[in-house]
């Protein structure tokens, strides 16, 4: 089969010259194709080609970034279908079938990080996407930010898309590909930007450079001549949509401006039976005209589309505007700008930025089949910009003087305008922000870097609300045992908008007496009342503080009728620093088969992506990182990983929940690395006791007290840094232990906790400052444990001195580890997830569980 053959065989449509050129060679850095002439199916058809005939050009993952949560599914859905479509070839290849997974504000799929093994095809918007490529993933778990980012930048191919309206995260994103080309990565990555008006120069950031002294050559991919001869094309480029501006206008404080649009609107569109679109430039104008619209009750199907909604809203609103026929009006944000595959027979649009306004107008008359198609703008006052942003009065002059010179707004017209971008200075993310951001340790406070300035335009920056009622009627803070928020619950609002709702909601706080508005600490692990507010930030807000309207979304009123809550989806708890939630388990697994069944796991999985060959030999320099040793030092980690789980506190914590009625463990088999039920106890004497600190400072004494014939004899033993990089492996297995080793608030001193002799407990008197980190004491026993190659540890003396600063200490090593420019952030990331990873399948497949088995699963 050759590749048009193929590309008719998923779409079911004969593909452009320009989608074979892409499907045939290799891919350009630009795409510059106009819309609606196929650029999605051009790029993922092309990915499924490219994996079925063993491309050297098809990494595992196509990450395919877009601006707006609106695109998300419609780009998901066709890929699916198209997925779908390709299974008989891609099987007959004996090449495993790509998965889906969805990340978008609401929606956010966590299960495609467990399968990096596997081909995946990630559809999200840049917030989520960036902000997990930056290692601070929004709407995540932070202890799973480290595999999220290995993934995101080993290989993958990054699509961005509608690329206009993404404003600095296309600078990120030519800086990522930037530093993944000098940092080195664990498999061949890339980037393609696909957008009919990107300017090169705003890729050509600070370290796209080679060598600090050249410019990158740009590749680009166009329509050629033979593309411009095919009839759906020339349909489509020259369509005309006569252009008109409407007698309502909007001024400043003007308080009728909705009812009287929504007049003209519902005039406009009359008796017909095809779809008026309405777009405007805020969230509150829209709703506002959509209510005028409601009162009118005009013969068509209304719609509201825009970002601040709940799922199901979003989703039922949505289905009105995606049906294709009927007589329908629908009012919209900027969510419409980006390619939604709708075509309007008339359009309205606020004035906006050129730009914006060459996006809105791609929405009419899209294929260019209808003969009354029309485009009608809206003037926007210089004042009303000002009073209402969120754009410039000086962006809003230069679009008003383009249209004024206009009559049509088809293709041909609008490519003869004469429009040139303003400069924009935004920020950069350089290198130093990149490795800063590598360590994922919370400040003292539980606060973390803000990314957001690298991930959107200020100004767009969101937090992500819930809401649920509350437990009892004195509740004081929510229940520690509620169940995380899911994401049919979640509506993004603007960082601006709820801190004005949040100042109101004070108020009424502070007169009725309750708290209305928490936060989840993940390093205390319990609910804390809302101080401030960051992007990205998840708030839980009470149903009784309102702000948000079914049908409409979110409203900012703190003094309307309750929120309704969405039905609890699946319960996943809140997760805590001290949670060891993956060794919670249905059935008792002795330690060493748990070892056994990790290193397992770990040899599959290293065996499936670090082949041996070409890219392979081209992403690993060698040396002391030699695909072989790179290999043995992660399964030398999976055999180790959990050593640390002979602790006393740890088999104790397993045993406590024993005495409330659990199903105790068989006699004589301990130490434990799981337990036979689903609730441990979080801590017996120590508070933030972490398993994999103590696997970690085990390893490190063992390694470095072993005879010369096995540092001769083994790579990972006898060379420091791959002695340091199986320690960095144990500890990070995790998330919770990597750059750094410190003391958490409210951690539990030596000689504090009960009892002072005894397996785990300090060999000797403590000095009067010891030191202690995340429940270990500096001095602790670990007990006798057997690893799975028969070599049988005997009680190893744990030493902290490591996490003093200086030469030896275990920040330095770290450090080392990130910046070895053999190595680097996104390797070692890598090869910390293929540990976690391996953690996650050997649990979930126990080779000798004692006890029943029911349901288990990986880890968290």
């Amino acid at each position: 089969m050759d590749y048009p053959s193929f590309f008719r065989s998923v779409t079911g449509m004969s593909p452009y010259p320009y989608q074979v050129r892409l499907g045939e060679h290799d891919w350009p850095d630009l795409l510059d194709i106009p819309t609606g002439l196929g650029k999605t199916a051009a790029v993922v058809v092309s990915w499924l080609w490219k994996l079925s005939t063993g491309s050297d050009q098809a990494t595992r993952r196509l990450v395919y970034c877009l601006p707006m949560r609106v695109l998300v599914d419609q780009t998901a859905d066709a890929a699916r279908r198209w997925i779908d479509a390709a299974r008989p070839t891609l099987e007959a290849a004996g090449c495993a079938v790509p998965t889906v997974a969805v990340l978008r504000g609401g929606d956010v799929d966590d299960e495609w990080d467990a399968n990096p093994d596997r081909p995946c095809l990630i559809v999200g918007t840049q917030d989520l996407l960036l902000s997990r490529a930056l290692n601070r993933g929004y709407a995540m778990s932070r202890y799973r930010w480290p595999i999220h980012f290995a993934w995101l930048h080993n290989d993958a191919t990054w699509v961005f898309d509608e690329t206009q309206l993404m404003g600095v995260g296309v600078e990120t994103g030519s800086q990522l590909q930037a530093f993944r080309d000098r940092l080195g990565t664990a498999a061949p990555s890339r980037s393609l930007w696909m957008s009919a008006t990107l300017d090169p120069a705003q890729l050509r950031t600070v370290d796209w450079l080679d060598d600090g002294r050249v410019q990158r050559a740009w590749t680009r991919g166009e329509l050629g001549a033979d593309d411009l001869r095919e009839e759906a094309v020339l349909r489509r480029t020259t369509a005309v949509k006569p252009l008109s501006v409407s007698k309502t206008r909007l001024e400043a404080k003007d308080k009728n401006y909705a009812r009287d649009l929504a007049k003209t609107v519902v005039g406009a569109h009359g008796t017909s039976q095809a779809l008026t679109l309405v777009v405007v430039n805020r969230v509150a104008r829209a709703q506002e005209i959509f209510r005028a619209l409601q009162k009118l009750d005009p013969p068509a199907k209304l719609a509201l589309v825009h970002a601040r909604m709940r799922a199901q809203d979003r989703r039922e609103q949505e289905s009105v505007l995606l049906e294709g026929e009927g007589s329908r009006i629908v009012v919209a944000t900027q969510a419409i700008e980006a390619g939604v595959d709708v075509s309007a027979e008339t359009l309205f649009t606020e004035l906006a930025p050129w730009p914006s306004l060459v996006q809105r107008f791609g929405r009419c008359n899209r294929r260019g089949e209808s003969a009354g198609a029309r485009v009608v703008w809206v003037d926007v006052d210089d004042k009303a910009a000002d009073e209402h942003p969120p754009y410039a009065a000086q962006d809003l002059h230069t679009a008003r003087g383009l249209l004024e010179t206009l009559t049509d707004a088809g293709p041909t017209s609008l490519g003869a305008v004469a429009f040139t971008p303003p400069s924009v200075v935004r920020p950069v993310v350089r290198r130093k922000d990149l490795l800063e951001l590598f360590d994922t340790t919370p400040d003292l406070l539980g606060q973390d870097l803000d990314v957001s300035r690298f991930v959107r335009d200020e100004q767009d920056t969101d937090v992500l609300v819930y809401w649920r009622p509350a437990s009892s009627e004195d509740e004081t803070a929510p229940s520690e045992t509620e169940p995380a928020a899911h994401a049919g619950e979640l509506c993004r609002v603007g960082v601006g908008n709820f801190r004005g709702f949040l100042d109101k909601l004070r108020k009424r706080e502070r007169a009725e007496k309750v708290a209305l508005a928490w936060t989840w600490n993940t390093v205390a692990g319990e609910w804390e009342r809302l101080d401030g507010v960051r992007p990205g930030q998840v708030i839980r807000l009470d149903v009784r503080a309102g702000g948000y309207e079914d049908g409409i979304g979110w409203t900012g009123d703190t003094f309307g009728p309750g929120v309704t809550p969405v039905a609890e989806a699946a319960a996943v708890p809140m997760q805590a620093m001290e949670d060891d939630r993956e060794t919670e388990s249905p059935t008792w697994v002795p330690l060493t088969d748990h070892l056994a069944d990790v290193e397992r796991e770990a040899g599959e999985l290293v065996g499936a992506v670090l082949e041996d060959g070409a890219s392979m030999a081209a992403s690993w320099p060698g040396g002391a990182w030699s695909p072989e040793r790179v290999r043995s030092a992660v399964r030398t980690a999976a055999r180790w990983h959990d050593v640390g789980k002979a602790h006393r506190e740890f088999q104790s914590r397993l045993l406590r929940a024993t005495e409330t009625g659990h199903e105790p463990p068989p006699a004589g088999d301990g130490p434990w690395a799981k337990a036979g039920h689903r609730r441990m106890a979080r801590h017996v004497e120590r508070r933030y006791f972490r398993h994999e600190l103590a696997s970690a400072l085990a390893w490190r004494k063992w390694a470095a007290s072993v005879d010369d014939a096995s540092r001769s004899n083994s790579a990972v033993v006898g060379e420091d840094r791959l002695r340091a990089l199986v320690a960095y492996l144990i500890a990070a297995h995790h998330g919770k232990v990597r750059l750094s080793i410190r003391s958490v608030p409210g951690e539990t001193r030596p000689n504090e906790g009960v009892g002072a002799t005894g397996n785990g407990s300090a060999a000797s008197a403590q000095p009067r400052d010891p030191l202690f980190a995340r429940g270990v004491w500096h001095g602790d026993v670990l007990p006798s444990v057997a690893l799975p190659d028969g070599t049988v540890l005997g009680p190893i003396e744990l030493d902290l001195s490591c996490m003093k600063l200086g030469p030896g200490s275990w920040l330095e090593e770290a450090l080392s580890l990130r910046d070895d420019p053999e190595l680097g952030p996104f390797r070692l990331a890598y090869l910390e997830s293929l540990v976690r990873i391996a953690d996650w399948r050997g649990s979930a497949k126990p080779s000798t569980p004692v006890g029943r088995v029911d349901e288990i699963g990986g880890g968290a």
